[in-house]
């Protein structure tokens, strides 16, 4: 793996990490799913994926953040919370060197780590919570000036966006892609969160039923998610999660699998979910 990892990127220096990683796997023509290969490429080269795509954000800012921004996130269900706050921090790091947009790494360390505080006051109004926080927050104005406030703020508001209400800048558009989930497992794994906080008396059978009916409304190809940059990763994992709502039964048995799910007829918050357990959350 690390040979051919080695020579594509000697062969494609244009090529982003995500490119690179993703490319190699095609070559490896194996069954394993991505995400597995990718920790295996990853180990071999000696590469922190985190600290390569923060490499340039100040650390001043992450000490900041991590210190006066970060507990906003343990307050959040666990679907929103620490895990979905590094992987969507990964992805638009990750998708701004794919697409070469050169967007200030400082503001998109800001954007991502900001975008969804609010969600435990009021998940339909934490775009504007969010941003309203990010605006108060007087330590920021030690890192930003009055107009890079300005496009943080737009961004974190727009996040959310539809389709007839595009984000009003690269960086709104950049963290509106990244919000969205790129493997199953994570979908899956955050799904179930989710429902503890917002279902957690619903039979499993009865929430499984809605949640293949919910996923193939927001997959289906008549009405795709707002996505302004769509990689190949993006595109992969479509096509996977597409097939196998196709196969109703599939779909159960692996999400059951993942979340460690046994009985159905018991309640959603019969089980605890696998926060300490899944390799997704040990690797973010």
């Amino acid at each position: 793996m690390k040979e051919k990892f080695l020579k594509l990127k000697e062969e494609k220096p244009e090529y982003s990490l995500d490119q690179l990683l993703y490319h190699t796997y095609l070559q490896m023509n194996t069954e394993l799913p991505f995400e597995e290969v990718k920790e295996k490429i990853l180990d071999d080269v000696g590469i922190d994926e985190m600290e390569y795509y923060l490499r340039d954000v100040d650390a001043k800012l992450r000490e900041y953040i991590e210190k006066n921004v970060w507990p906003y996130w343990d307050l959040n269900d666990k679907g929103h919370g620490p895990i979905h706050r590094m992987e969507v921090t990964r992805r638009v790091f990750a998708l701004n060197e794919t697409f070469h947009l050169g967007l200030n790494p400082d503001m998109l360390y800001a954007i991502a780590n900001w975008h969804d505080v609010g969600k435990y006051v009021d998940h339909k109004r934490h775009h504007l919570i969010a941003a309203e926080k990010f605006m108060e927050d007087e330590g920021m104005k030690q890192f930003f000036s009055d107009s890079q406030r300005k496009i943080i703020k737009e961004a974190i508001e727009d996040h959310r966006s539809s389709k007839e209400d595009e984000p009003r800048s690269d960086y709104g558009k950049l963290i509106s892609s990244a919000d969205r989930n790129t493997t199953i497992k994570m979908v899956f794994i955050r799904s179930f969160f989710v429902a503890k906080d917002r279902m957690p008396d619903t039979n499993i059978e009865e929430y499984l039923d809605y949640t293949v009916d919910r996923l193939r409304k927001r997959y289906s190809l008549e009405n795709p998610e707002n996505m302004f940059y769509e990689d190949d990763v993006y595109q992969i994992f479509l096509k996977d999660m597409r097939n196998l709502l196709s196969r109703p039964r599939d779909f159960k048995n692996l999400y059951c699998d993942i979340n460690h799910i046994t009985d159905c007829s018991q309640n959603v918050d019969f089980y605890p979910g696998i926060e300490n357990e899944s390799k997704v959350y040990q690797r973010l």
